[in-house]
């Protein structure tokens, strides 16, 4: 397997997002050292990080504030950033039963984005354009109808009512379903997540 090897910030910062096919796999770790040398994850974070690498699904039930949606918004931009340097397609869809929710996950993967110890974003430099609860590659284009984008981040408010709307049919090579508030979501959702996602993340308070 040929593995990516990130010694050098300098040595690699000119072509880091040139995508690399012969490369299989990065560790979320060695990334993580690279752009996000100030982060710290204890050991049931790292846990759920490997679990969503390895797992076809992960399934977190956590108390308020212990850190369950920092650790996702890593996931998310993580995976997508190592999809995308290996020369795979991404897209990965979160949801939630309320805006609030939704944007509380938000807020933690535009941290990740714009905290990154290299630029990340295309106005200084970086590969992504992100907007409101989408994030999506510079170099695809200039659009953000998912229709036409081969790799994307996603967010989708899917309430008690929902049919799916939107939660279907997001195949690439590397997918990702996202749902938080696990126990306000519909089943309907769940549903739609097995039609493409290859890895699962579900999240919630246990006391829900």
């Amino acid at each position: 397997m040929a593995v990516a090897t990130l010694e050098s910030s300098t040595r690699i910062q000119s072509n880091l997002w040139e995508p690399d096919k012969s490369l299989e796999y990065i560790d979320p770790m060695q990334l993580k050292k690279l752009l996000w040398p100030h982060v710290t994850f204890y050991d049931k974070q790292r846990e759920i990080i490997y679990s969503v690498e390895r797992n076809d699904e992960t399934i977190v039930t956590a108390g308020n504030k212990l850190g369950k949606d920092f650790v996702t918004g890593f996931i998310v931009v993580c995976k997508f950033l190592r999809a995308v340097k290996c020369g795979r397609t991404c897209r990965i869809v979160t949801t939630s039963a309320t805006d609030d929710h939704l944007d509380v996950l938000w807020a933690e993967i535009n941290n990740f984005v714009s905290t990154s110890a290299l630029p990340l974003v295309v106005g200084k430099g970086g590969p992504l354009v992100v907007t409101h609860h989408r994030l999506r590659l510079a170099s695809e284009a200039e659009t953000d109808d998912l229709a036409n984008l081969k790799s994307y981040v996603s967010g989708k408010v899917a309430k008690n009512s929902s049919n799916g709307e939107g939660l279907a049919g997001h195949h690439a090579d590397e997918t990702l379903a996202i749902g938080d508030e696990a126990s306000a979501l519909n089943d309907v959702c769940y549903r739609m997540f097995q039609g493409w996602a290859k890895r699962k993340l579900v999240f919630g308070n246990p006391h829900d």
